[in-house]
């Protein structure tokens, strides 16, 4: 299935006030205008409101609140919102509708979603890659791509150099660039990506149980060898029959005739504190069990929760494939009056005869969907945390029962006791009875501290395992897809070869166009194996562009390609282009996207506007100037 991204609608927000607002349609769509009247700032705002990271916004923009956009990821209808700031990794608003449904809800309807990866929701990156048909794959550092990193890959703007393909940033590993191709190119399957962030994810785990497992060495260390070898075992048989050898001595002096009545009062403080503290454990352990209780009938109810949500989506997505398949299923009785139902188009009910667009339907199965998934995640979330709480509750309840039934035994031997000599010598060995007890206790929890780092060990070795069986797995896959590379790369350099020839004689800056070559990875791409191509700036400007179309007309022929069938061209007459050259380039690319039957769409800026395209089915919003800015603030007009 191909990915189809489209923009219907921009607007800009000042004061609560539209500084901009423009519909943009199917196919090429020119901004154009003199130099300096705002056209980069449109494009500038397009990026960001998709997704795009921006830091660095030009002087009259910072003016600005908010951007709008409503777009169309595959037919689904959303309406993308963020507020305008200098600060990195902003959030984005989505509204599953159209924009101005969107801005008539107010909050109502519009879910708030992180730039950035956390444990409490998606990113709209994950969002929009759901709608946009988008595999998740990991990029550098542990994080998935996302938008900012795709939108790279679909801007030409003006700052970043013309030997670059990539928008530049400041930090762009190499991994990033090839992931984000192999991505938008079809390299590599589902199975993959899922194999790539299976990797990074139990590579995270290995390092998680290897720490845990460094740390508890180092806090065992200082207890030798005796801790690993089973020395504990010899002690604790010891103790045991240490313990046995007081207990019948105590119960020996319940028969000896021993006259001494001073420590009646020292006994009647020890039942006194003894009974205080079983009491007192006793309401935790009441409240610890009701605890228990609550998490596991919460657990079991989750877990019912979770089969009903995960059947619903395999029930939700059989549906959506015999939609598909079969369409609406027609009436053809009315089933209030059993009257023939006269026949309508595919847009309207045939019942009701309410308009149906199809855009509104996706959208709304879409918003379904989504809200399932984030159901389900969020429920396997909980449904974690719920199960450590439960075995933290159910560790410390089994500490509070061995500790009351050692008190209980230690108040029985005092309350069996009589109030005479033999109480002083009964205190005396329950004494070290009790100390004989905690030692146990505090040998059972070096158990089993020795038993978490043979359970930690273990588990460390199994995914170590996975681990290895991945990286076999993947360099297997990797080895398979190189000739989908090799075949992917080819039809890009072939249909940048077909833009490249369709430049003025008179200007073409090669004299021969044998071989046209590039790298998506090291960011180049060459001429006849020459990555300077030429001392011309403005040839290097059209040679990049042509790369760019490139791509987006070998993703109109590839369904493979997951290219999004959206190009950002603010750079197609930079560096000195001379008049003739750009009118004719931008004749060559309406040309080459008007023959093309798939959907696409192209927004390009220009200051050179070819008389030929001056049309309404190409142009977007009126001529501008310095008079008459892209942005209008406060009823004057404002723009860069």
């Amino acid at each position: 299935m191909s990915s189809i991204l489209k923009l219907n609608q921009l607007v800009v927000m000042k004061s609560g006030q539209r500084a901009y607002d423009e519909k943009f349609h199917s196919g090429l769509n020119i901004i154009h205008g003199t130099n300096g009247s705002g056209k980069s700032t449109i494009l500038d705002f397009i990026f960001y409101a998709m997704g795009g990271d921006l830091t660095d916004w030009k002087q009259y923009a910072q003016y600005c609140d908010t951007v709008f956009a409503e777009i169309s990821a595959n037919g689904t209808i959303l309406t993308l919102k963020r507020d305008i700031s200098k600060e990195k990794n902003r959030p984005m608003s989505i509204y599953f509708g159209k924009l101005e449904d969107g801005l008539k809800s107010a909050a109502d309807g519009w879910q708030r979603f992180p730039y950035a990866r956390n444990e409490h929701s998606r990113t709209f990156s994950q969002v929009l890659f759901k709608a946009l048909g988008l595999p998740e794959i990991p990029g550098d550092e542990g994080s998935n791509i996302t938008m900012h990193q795709i939108l790279r890959l679909m801007y030409v703007d003006q700052t970043t150099p013309f030997q670059r393909i990539f928008r530049s940033e400041r930090f762009d590993p190499r991994d990033t660039r090839e992931a984000v191709s192999e991505l938008l190119c079809g390299i590599g399957d589902n199975d993959l990506y899922s194999k790539r962030i299976s990797l990074r994810e139990n590579i995270k785990l290995e390092g998680e149980l290897g720490a845990k497992l460094t740390n508890l060495l180092k806090a065992t260390s200082n207890l030798g060898e005796n801790f690993s070898d089973g020395a504990f075992e010899a002690e604790l048989r010891n103790l045991s029959l240490q313990g046995s050898k007081l207990q019948d001595e105590i119960v020996a002096l319940h028969n000896d005739d021993i006259d001494s009545s001073k420590v009646a009062k020292a006994a009647e403080d020890d039942r006194r504190k003894l009974y205080q503290a079983i009491s007192s454990d006793r309401d935790t352990l009441v409240s610890i069990e009701h605890n228990i209780t609550s998490l596991e009938f919460e657990i079991k109810d989750s877990d019912h929760f979770l089969t009903h949500l995960e059947q619903l989506l395999k029930d939700f997505d059989r549906t959506a494939v015999t939609y598909s398949a079969i369409g609406d299923v027609a009436f053809e009785l009315c089933p209030a009056c059993l009257q023939p139902l006269t026949d309508t188009d595919d847009e309207h009910c045939h019942l009701c005869k309410e308009t149906l667009p199809q855009e509104e339907k996706d959208t709304k199965l879409f918003e379904l969907r989504m809200d399932i998934e984030g159901q389900i995640v969020e429920s396997k979330r909980l449904q974690v945390k719920r199960v450590e709480k439960l075995e933290i509750a159910k560790k410390s309840a089994a500490s509070i029962k061995s500790r009351m039934t050692r008190s209980m035994k230690q108040l029985d031997e005092l309350r069996n006791s009589s109030v005479d000599g033999r109480t002083a010598l009964v205190s005396e060995k329950s004494r070290e009875l009790g100390k004989i007890d905690a030692r146990l206790d505090e040998l059972n929890k070096f158990t089993d501290l020795r038993k978490q780092i043979d359970e930690i060990r273990d588990a460390k070795e199994l995914v170590s395992l996975e681990v290895k069986k991945l990286r076999n797995s993947i360099e297997s896959l990797e080895l398979s897809r190189e000739s989908r590379r090799r075949d992917v790369k080819s039809a890009i350099a072939s249909q940048t070869k077909r833009v490249l020839e369709k430049d003025l004689k008179e200007h073409n800056d090669f004299e021969a166009l044998d071989k046209f070559d590039f790298s998506f990875e090291d960011d180049w791409f060459a001429i006849n194996g020459d990555p300077n191509i030429t001392a011309s700036a403005s040839g290097m400007v059209v040679v990049k562009n042509s790369l760019f179309l490139g791509m987006l007309l070998a993703s109109l022929k590839d369904s493979k390609m997951m290219y999004p069938r959206f190009l950002l061209l603010d750079n197609v007459e930079d560096k000195g282009m001379v008049g003739d050259r750009v009118r004719n380039f931008q004749k060559v690319i309406a040309d080459l996207m008007d023959q093309a039957s798939e959907p696409h769409q192209i927004i390009m800026t220009t200051s050179t506007l070819n008389p030929a395209l001056a049309r309404e089915d190409y142009i977007v919003g009126p001529s501008y100037s310095k008079q008459n800015r892209t942005l209008k603030i406060q009823g004057g007009a404002l723009a860069t």
